[in-house]
């Protein structure tokens, strides 16, 4: 896949986890968590903001490798955000999968601290 095209795939996956974290059906699956439980995924939306922004604004030419050394960990964790955020009930499962999917995009772009 060109490097565009993996942005643009990423970006979108990017904007779909964020949307499914600030649904009221993430609030509703929430609800009985434990503390440490709704600190991480407030953690992942925020983490997954940052990202989207910083991928958007990055300049492909400067990504341009990194996305094509991480493609197969980009589309691995693509696909098991998109099984994940199927039921947003299974909580656990949905912060692993973003946690897992938002590390390979983090080797991409790097946030301070």
């Amino acid at each position: 896949m060109a490097p565009f095209e993996i942005r643009r795939s990423v970006l979108a996956a990017l904007r779909k986890l964020i949307g499914r974290l600030m649904s009221p059906e993430w609030d509703q699956a929430l609800e009985g968590e434990t503390e440490g439980a709704v600190a991480a995924a407030a953690l992942s939306l925020l983490r997954a903001q940052r990202i989207r922004l910083r991928l958007e604004n990055a300049e492909l030419a400067t990504i341009r490798d990194e996305l094509r050394r991480n493609e197969q960990a980009l589309a691995a964790g693509r696909a098991a955000l998109d099984e994940a955020l199927e039921d947003l009930g299974g909580v656990r499962t949905v912060l692993e999968a973003a946690t897992g999917f938002l590390g390979a995009v983090g080797r991409i772009i790097a946030l301070p601290g």
